[in-house]
């Protein structure tokens, strides 16, 4: 008996490290990726490395991928894939499954019965209507369509009905009721590793002064939310409503005058250059600085050091751009919305300041800043929070239990 953990979207590694952890905590885990050559954030060798544990099958796929058989590719592809998921299902005895990516019904040609994990858009837009960026010409998003149509949307969507129960984030039900009714849920806690308390308020005492120095700046705010909210994704789910944090951190200087601040943002997304316009149409460039995208090991320090931190301000939705700020002791500001009863989901909602409006964040911002003994509090509250519902044994115990791995 063992698991697998299947991805065709590696979201960040977030898969890898599921089957690295299910590995460390003695649960046989294998874990293949037929996400082809992915680059920068969303790819595990950016935040994890290569990835060359035994478990890690994805190399048996690599070959099928050759950019000399496009042919052989559209034609038979689907099946080679299936055909060697079914030896590997053999070979390693494949008993228990999470997928997620839209070439999860690969799974199910293979005969191997899975439980899949929506990542966001394969189900907000994949399942449905192609959003393309602004910038492509009306000739490629036509030639985009129809490759859209005739195999991304028909491929996401029977991955998610082959199987055998889904999560989804709780504003994500009248999409999948869309698709398929009366559908199996289950959840899996967001996994994260934390640092014993006391050694965390030391790291973060560090981190707060090297980034400090680095950016000439007295404290910062900190957001790592990718750049959506202008463009054509504004009125998708994957909005990120970063506007809002510009414009509160513009109010909080405005009515602070405290220029010692810098608000700390991520070049990331398909609206960073008009991220930059907004701060400079309000008169806060010089006190924004941006930096490259960076790996999990490397962002936590930011985490550590910010006075707070920002979510996003979009769609409802509780993501690791949330929960790690909280992992790490930061306060964090993000809108999550109340729609939480019909999805299984946390059984008490992190101690998140949930708000839309850039006057009412400023005010939080000013008011937790003034309040010292609160703000230790809160910062406690929130590693704490992570603790209690995120950590390695509890996402290792939630898995156990979904599975019904107890005493196999």
């Amino acid at each position: 008996m063992s698991c697998l953990i299947f991805c065709s979207a590696e979201i960040g590694g977030l898969p890898f490290a599921m089957a690295r952890t299910l590995n460390e905590c003695g649960i046989k885990t294998y874990y293949i990726s037929l996400s082809g050559k992915v680059s920068g954030h969303d790819s595990t060798e950016f935040h994890y490395g290569s990835g060359q544990e035994d478990w890690n099958l994805s190399a048996q796929f690599r070959g099928f991928f050759s950019l000399s058989h496009k042919a052989d590719q559209i034609l038979f592809l689907p099946t080679k894939i299936a055909k060697q998921l079914s030896e590997i299902r053999r070979q390693y005895d494949i008993t228990h499954c999470l997928a997620t990516g839209i070439k999860a019904y690969l799974l199910y040609r293979a005969g191997i019965r899975y439980r899949y994990w929506s990542y966001g858009s394969d189900l907000d837009r994949h399942c449905f209507r192609p959003v393309f960026p602004s910038k492509y010409p009306f000739w490629i998003r036509g030639l985009m369509y129809f490759p859209f149509m005739l195999v991304i949307r028909p491929n996401a969507r029977k991955s998610i009905r082959y199987s055998s129960s889904i999560m989804i984030a709780p504003y994500q039900l009248n999409s999948l009721n869309r698709i398929c009714r009366a559908k199996d849920l289950f959840f899996l806690p967001h996994l994260i590793e934390i640092l014993d308390y006391d050694l965390l308020t030391q790291e973060r005492e560090k981190s707060k002064s090297r980034i400090c120095r680095e950016i000439s700046a007295q404290h910062f705010f900190f957001s790592s939310a990718r750049h959506e909210w202008s463009g054509p994704f504004k009125d998708q789910s994957d909005n990120k409503g970063n506007d809002i944090i510009i414009k509160s951190f513009e109010r909080y200087l405005s009515m602070t005058k405290d220029y010692g601040a810098k608000l700390v943002l991520v070049e990331k997304g398909s609206d960073v250059e008009g991220s930059k316009v907004l701060a400079g149409k309000l008169g806060i460039s010089k006190y924004v600085v941006w930096i490259e995208q960076r790996s999990r090991d490397e962002i936590q320090h930011f985490y550590q050091g910010a006075t707070i931190c920002f979510g996003q301000f979009g769609t409802p939705v509780i993501t690791y751009a949330v929960l790690e700020p909280l992992a790490n002791g930061s306060i964090c500001a993000s809108y999550c919305g109340n729609q939480f009863g019909e999805v299984p989901f946390y059984d008490k909602i992190p101690p998140l300041f949930s708000n839309r409006d850039p006057e009412e964040l400023a005010r939080f911002m000013i008011e937790i800043k003034s309040h010292k003994r609160r703000y230790k509090e809160l910062c406690y509250q929130s590693w704490k929070w992570i603790k209690d519902h995120c950590s390695v044994d509890r996402f290792v115990g939630a898995f156990s239990d979904t599975f019904s791995l107890h005493g196999s």
